[in-house]
């Protein structure tokens, strides 16, 4: 969604997590030249409204051994609150306490130089994160502050910690994703390009956020997680062709929507002969382009590619969060990021002279699909008879508090959380839907935890969704469709919908091996293969086509 350009893990069509607490600590290998000189932990916990970061490093270098602690108090978006650097060199100790004072906009540094007590201030940037040598996790913070709140332009800021305290500005440019091994297992890899006081570097997360590798080529310097290893680009996985690419005629178009004007891609069969119908693509929680682009996958262009060789037409759109996330802020609800927008394709679509008016559907993916009721029913409202039938493509359908809490402990067991950290992930949550629920909470307030600290006003746009009732309701036919491996939409979202899909004509269908993307995937669904190049099953597509076929 828009307040943060992230595509959520957790709900929907989008890559796997975000910016979280860690279930325990984060082991590195501290390397100059390819040689180990040292090792260092951290780890990111909830704290009150905010986190806590420690750490711990050590190494030998020029004669040196020096010991390093930190304690970081973090506010709710990873932004500097104190931090506190605890420092060994040859035994000799030294402390840096860094404070912020937002009110002021100023940072206070107080440490040693020489052996002299120093006290510095520096303005309170935003997007400012405090780094020491040879301690990864002031790279990990800078990852969690671009996931959670990503500041203009990715720039920020860094306090250098060493002799009276450096401030200088970083940019952070998003890379080609690649693939690396953590103890043996294949994950795939986020990647930024760091610019900083005239040094480059390269970082490298899982897509969770988990920093796997800070590279410095010019100094020769790595932070390597222990267990890591990137697969070179030579071994990377070639490209696939685009099934139905022959078959597609494509027209760059727009419409307006609630006074905006949205980029917009009609695809069309060649060589049609007669109107036809057409299908409107809505697609998940996230920022999301036309092709609802997941890393190198494109599952809306996939859609659009195949139905046209079946003679079906497709209008697929940019998110309003993705082109122009600045119309959001001030309206950060369902309608303004999903139903507005929709409902404006869709009568875009029925008006063009190619398309079959009496044979207009619209597909949800995801997000989308939750929402597909809400969208036909405000369209047809307008214009009855103007949607003939709704495809859920893997739609959530249960209430958001039930969907989170089994998603965030889920993901939690396949990182490795015992039962003691799934109660407290549990609980913090149940506490933070005690908040949402408060009808004397605030409707500006920020609630929740990154990558999930939203508007109250966005939660209760969210709970309020009720896709099953509200398609009993409506009773139009649809198509309901689930892949078996979806970890973020369950069993029950499906016969949910299934029960709900009661219209003549109404269709359900899982289809065995598919992912949330409705893409096979070899072994479990963790949210990594998303990053591994890939094409929407042409199962789908044909029990899609095959589907409108019925209705003339």
């Amino acid at each position: 969604m828009a307040i943060r350009r992230i595509v959520w893990s957790l709900f929907l069509a989008g890559a796997c997590a975000y910016a979280m607490a860690q279930n325990a600590p984060a082991r590195f290998q501290l390397e100059i030249g390819g040689k180990q000189i040292g090792k260092a932990d951290y780890q990111f916990t909830p704290a009150k409204n905010g986190f806590r970061a420690k750490a711990h490093y050590f190494f030998t270098v020029d004669a040196k051994s020096i010991i390093g602690e930190r304690d970081a108090d973090l506010g709710p978006d990873y932004e500097l609150r104190s931090d506190t650097l605890h420092v060994s060199v040859n035994g000799e100790n030294q402390t840096v306490s860094v404070a912020a004072d937002p009110h002021a906009s100023r940072l206070t540094f107080e440490g040693a130089a020489a052996g002299k007590p120093v006290s510095s201030t520096f303005d309170l940037h935003p997007g400012t994160v405090v780094f020491n040598n040879f301690d990864p996790s002031g790279v990990q913070g800078l990852i969690y502050m671009e996931t959670a709140r990503p500041q203009p332009d990715h720039q920020y800021w860094a306090l250098l910690v060493q002799g009276k305290g450096v401030q200088v500005p970083m940019e952070l440019t998003a890379r080609e994703l690649g693939e690396g091994t953590l103890n043996g297992t294949s994950i795939h890899l986020k990647h930024w390009h760091l610019k900083i006081s005239g040094t480059e570097g390269e970082i490298r997360a899982d897509t969770d956020n988990n920093l796997m590798e800070f590279d410095v080529p010019i100094q020769a310097l790595a932070y390597r997680r222990a267990g890591f290893l990137l697969k070179k680009e030579d071994d990377a996985v070639p490209s696939q062709s685009v099934p139905g690419a022959d078959a597609v005629e494509e027209r760059s178009i727009s419409f307006t929507s609630d006074g905006l004007k949205i980029p917009a891609v009609l695809a069309l069969p060649k060589n049609l002969k007669a109107p036809v119908p057409v299908v409107v693509l809505v697609q998940g929680s996230g920022p999301h382009d036309a092709d609802e682009t997941i890393g190198p996958n494109k599952p809306f262009r996939d859609l659009a590619w195949g139905l046209a060789a079946d003679g079906i037409a497709t209008l697929r759109y940019e998110k309003r969060t993705h082109f122009a996330p600045e119309t959001f802020r001030p309206h950060p609800d369902l309608d303004h990021e999903v139903t507005f927008d929709a409902v404006a394709a869709l009568a875009f679509a029925s008006a063009q002279r190619e398309i079959d008016p009496g044979r207009v559907f619209l597909l949800g993916h995801s997000l989308g699909g939750t929402m597909a009721p809400v969208i036909a029913a405000d369209q047809v409202q307008q214009v009855p008879g103007s949607v003939r039938g709704i495809i859920f493509l893997a739609g959530g359908a249960l209430g958001i508090e039930e969907t989170l809490q089994r998603q965030l402990l889920a993901q939690a067991k396949r990182q490795g959380a015992d039962q003691g950290q799934l109660d407290a992930i549990q609980k913090q949550w149940q506490g933070i839907f005690q908040t949402i629920n408060d009808p004397t909470t605030p409707a500006d307030e920020m609630v929740g935890t990154p990558p999930l600290r939203l508007p109250e006003t966005y939660w209760r746009s969210w709970i309020s969704q009720d896709p099953s009732a509200e398609l009993a309701k409506f009773h139009l036919p649809a198509l309901v469709l689930r892949g078996t491996k979806d970890i973020q939409v369950s069993e029950g979202d499906f016969q949910a919908l299934a029960r709900a899909n009661t219209a003549p004509g109404g269709e359900n269908k899982q289809i065995e091996g598919l992912n949330h993307l409705m893409m096979p995937v070899a072994g479990d669904s963790t949210g990594q293969e998303y990053f591994q190049p890939a094409h929407v099953s042409p199962e789908v597509i044909q029990l899609i086509a095959d589907w409108i076929g019925t209705f003339h």
